[in-house]
């Protein structure tokens, strides 16, 4: 359907993350004595310690990363950075949704969209509108979209950020599929096409 869509690849970055889908998890996370503890065959073992008053509400890993979601704190871990990486949340900031995926892992919170890049262990961040409602969440291992009640963001590991479209007052979403590793968003008077191969977002009246 898309086939004449030209783009440029970034063919070093695709097949990177090609290789991390296929080879499987690299990371184990774990938690004990006030630590968090990953390790890698690359990395071997990595401590970070945990606050006083700091709870662990969760940890899972796949492919080349791995996150722990605490009661302060996101912590990410990357196979390829062989480090460590954090990022604090507000004061009662709620966590909602997790997705690991095994190039890069989502965080959804009440106020955040967040996203950890496995291939260099950075943070990225989103806020959401005051009034805005993440209604929609669809990703496939290349890419991932947020659809809320004013917008369509999507991230993949090889953008620098979040890339957000805005939708109009009266536009409906009618459906969202996955087709050769791109996202597409049918609404009621477009397609939006995002994925990894694609700079941003594409749109097709």
């Amino acid at each position: 359907m898309f086939r004449w869509v030209l783009l440029p690849l970034i063919w070093s970055s695709w097949l990177s993350i090609a290789q991390a889908v296929e080879i499987g998890t690299e990371v184990t996370l774990w938690v004990e004595s006030g630590m968090a503890i990953a390790t890698s065959q690359l990395s071997g073992r990595r401590e970070l310690p945990l606050g006083a008053q700091e709870i662990v509400s969760s940890s899972s890993a796949n492919g080349i990363n791995g996150v722990v979601v605490t009661s302060h704190r996101l912590l990410g871990f990357s196979s390829r950075a062989l480090t460590w990486s954090k990022k604090e949340l507000d004061l009662n900031e709620k966590v909602l949704e997790r997705k690991i995926l095994p190039t890069f892992s989502l965080i959804r919170t009440d106020r955040h969209l967040y996203g950890f890049r496995g291939a260099n262990g950075l943070w990225l961040e989103e806020a959401l509108g005051v009034r805005e409602k993440v209604t929609r969440f669809h990703s496939n291992d290349y890419g991932a979209v947020f659809i809320t009640n004013e917008r369509a963001i999507g991230i993949t590991p090889l953008l620098g950020g979040f890339a957000s479209k805005p939708l109009d007052v009266h536009e409906r979403i009618v459906s969202v599929a996955n087709e050769n590793g791109l996202i597409l968003v049918s609404t009621t008077r477009r397609t939006l096409v995002f994925g990894s191969r694609l700079s941003g977002w594409e749109e097709f009246e």
